[in-house]
C-alpha cells in the first residue's frame, strides 16, 4: 500500500473575516449573504497573489499544529480489582501548535497583524497612483496576448491586473524580466466573477513582447498597472484577528482518502519570537509562534500552490539606531518575544471545544547581546534608563527604489545584563522589556509589495 511521506505535506494560512469563519476554500465561490462583508467575495479562497487572503508557508520543520482532545475514563471500586470498570466518555476538545519558518515579507504582515491588533495600510507615495501599463483593453481574443504601452519603472515592480465585466475562470500568463535581471514567468488562475483583482509575486523590471497572455475570458476588458509598494502599520490594540490554518497531506485528515485536510479556524496568536543572528555566517531572520483555537476539522483538500517567490531575510540585512540616531553596529544578535495573552476561553455552553477569544495584556520582551566600546550601555541598566531603539531589516528583494524593509521603534530597558570578556571583546548581554512611552510609540512598520487585503485591512 502507498504510504505518505511527510515532504508533501503543506501549510496554509489566512485571515479570518470573523471568528473561527475561514475564508471560502474553493476559488471564485461566493460567501452566503451576510456572511462576510460586502465585496470581499471575489478575494476569498485565493492566495495574496491573486488578490486574496491566503499564504502558502515554507517552515523550517512540520509544523507543530494537533488536534487535542481530553479523554476520561472514570475509575473506582466496584468490587472487582480493576480500576477501570466503565468506558471513557469525551473531555474537551481544541486545536494547538505552531510552526518555525524564515521571514518572508507576504506572511509576516497577518502575522504581526495578529500578534498587535491593530493596522492600517497606505499605497507609497500616498499621493502617486499605481503605474498605467495597459488600461481597459477588450478581451476579444482566448487566449488574449497584450502589449504594454509602457514597461514598468526602474527596479521591478508587482503588476496589478484588473479584468472587469463578467469574467469566466481562466489564467494569466507572465514572462519577462526579474528584478533580480533574470528571465521569469509566471501563472495565476482566476474564479468567474464580476471583476478580478490579481498581483504578480514577482516584481517585473520588464515584460517580454506580449508577456502578459490572458486564457478562458473572451468577454470584459483588462488593465495592468505597477505597484510600487504599501506600508503596513502595526500598533497594539484592544483586540485581534483570528486565523486560519489549512494542514494538507496529513493521512490522518480522512479514513482512506489523502484529499482531505485538517482544518484550524479561530486560531489566536498566543506567543510569537522574531530571531536574528547577526554574528553567524549562515544567520537569517526567523520566526517561531503558538496558536490555540477551535477543534480541528477537515475540509476537502485544496489546490497546493507554490510557494512565496520572496527572498528570505539574511540576518546580516539587521541595523538598529539608538537614542539620538546614531547606528548601533554593535549587535551581535537580538530577539523579540511578543506574549500577546491571547487565549481562547470555554463556558457551559452544551459544546466541547471554546467559546469565543480573549484578548489580555501583551508583554514585550528579549534579548540582546552587544559588543562593548565603553560604558554607555551598562550605565542605562545601571540607571534604570530608556534605550530608544530603531530596527530595521531589508531585503536583497528589490522593490523599486526602497528595499522591502520591516521597521521598528522599540522603546527598551536592560534588566539581568552580564559583562563578559571572549575572545578577547568585550561583551554585554541581557534580558530587556518594551516599555510604553507615548511620545516614541512601540509597533512596526511593513514596507512590501503587498495588497492591503492580504493584510486583512481591506486596501488594495
Amino acid at each position: 500500500m502507498p504510504i505518505l511521506s511527510v515532504f508533501n505535506q503543506s501549510l496554509k494560512i489566512a485571515l479570518e473575516v470573523s471568528q473561527a469563519a475561514a475564508p471560502a476554500w474553493n476559488r471564485g465561490v461566493a460567501p452566503s449573504a451576510g456572511a462576510y462583508a460586502t465585496g470581499l467575495a471575489a478575494h476569498l479562497g485565493k492566495q495574496w497573489a491573486e488578490g486574496g487572503m491566503w499564504h502558502t508557508l515554507v517552515t523550517e520543520d512540520l509544523p507543530t499544529l494537533q488536534e487535542q482532545r481530553a479523554t476520561i475514563f472514570p475509575s473506582g471500586h466496584a468490587g472487582d480489582r480493576r480500576i477501570n470498570q466503565q468506558p471513557p466518555v469525551q473531555g474537551r476538545k481544541w486545536s494547538e501548535g505552531g510552526f518555525s519558518a524564515p521571514v518572508i515579507p507576504d506572511f509576516l504582515g497577518i502575522l504581526l497583524y495578529a500578534a498587535m491588533g491593530g493596522a492600517s495600510t497606505d499605497m507609497v507615495p500616498q499621493a502617486s497612483a499605481p503605474q498605467l501599463l495597459r488600461a481597459n483593453e477588450p478581451l476579444n481574443a482566448d487566449p488574449k496576448a497584450l502589449v504594454l504601452n509602457n514597461q514598468p519603472e526602474s527596479g521591478g515592480k508587482i503588476l496589478q491586473i484588473q479584468l472587469s465585466g463578467g469574467i469566466p475562470a481562466g489564467t494569466i500568463s507572465i514572462s519577462g524580466i526579474d528584478s533580480y535581471g533574470n528571465g521569469a514567468s509566471e501563472q495565476i488562475s482566476f474564479g468567474s466573477a464580476q471583476s478580478v483583482i490579481a498581483y504578480t509575486r514577482t516584481a517585473w523590471s520588464s515584460i517580454a513582447a506580449s508577456g502578459i497572455s490572458i486564457a478562458g475570458a473572451s468577454t470584459g476588458v483588462v488593465s495592468v498597472s505597477a505597484i510600487k509598494h504599501w506600508l503596513h502599520t502595526f500598533r497594539v490594540n484592544s483586540s485581534a484577528p483570528t486565523l486560519a490554518f489549512e494542514r494538507m497531506n496529513n493521512p490522518t485528515a480522512g479514513a482512506a482518502s489523502a484529499n482531505l485536510s485538517f482544518m484550524h479556524t479561530g486560531m489566536v496568536l498566543t506567543n510569537m519570537t522574531l530571531t536574528v543572528d547577526s554574528e553567524a555566517d549562515d544567520g537569517i531572520f526567523m520566526v517561531n509562534t503558538d496558536f490555540e483555537g477551535e477543534p480541528t476539522g477537515s475540509s476537502a483538500e485544496t489546490t497546493l500552490h507554490s510557494p512565496s517567490p520572496l527572498r528570505i531575510w539574511p540576518a546580516w540585512g539587521l541595523r538598529i539606531r539608538r537614542d539620538n540616531g546614531t547606528q548601533w553596529d554593535v549587535v551581535q544578535n537580538a530577539d523579540m518575544t511578543i506574549a500577546t495573552g491571547n487565549r481562547n476561553y470555554r463556558a457551559a455552553a452544551g459544546v466541547q471545544g471554546p467559546q469565543g477569544s480573549f484578548f489580555g495584556a501583551t508583554e514585550y520582551t528579549g534579548n540582546i547581546t552587544i559588543l562593548l566600546n565603553d560604558e554607555l550601555e551598562y550605565d542605562k541598566w545601571r540607571n534604570a534608563s530608556e534605550i530608544q531603539t530603531h530596527w530595521l531589516f531589508t531585503s536583497p528583494w528589490d522593490i523599486g527604489s526602497s528595499n522591502m524593509q520591516l521597521s521598528a521603534s522599540v522603546p527598551m530597558y536592560l534588566e539581568d545584563v552580564s559583562v563578559a570578556n571572549s575572545n578577547g571583546a568585550w561583551t554585554l548581554t541581557g534580558n530587556y522589556r518594551v516599555v510604553r512611552n507615548d511620545n516614541f510609540p512601540f509597533g512596526f512598520e511593513l514596507l512590501a509589495g503587498i495588497p492591503g487585503r492580504a493584510i486583512g485591512t481591506g486596501v488594495n
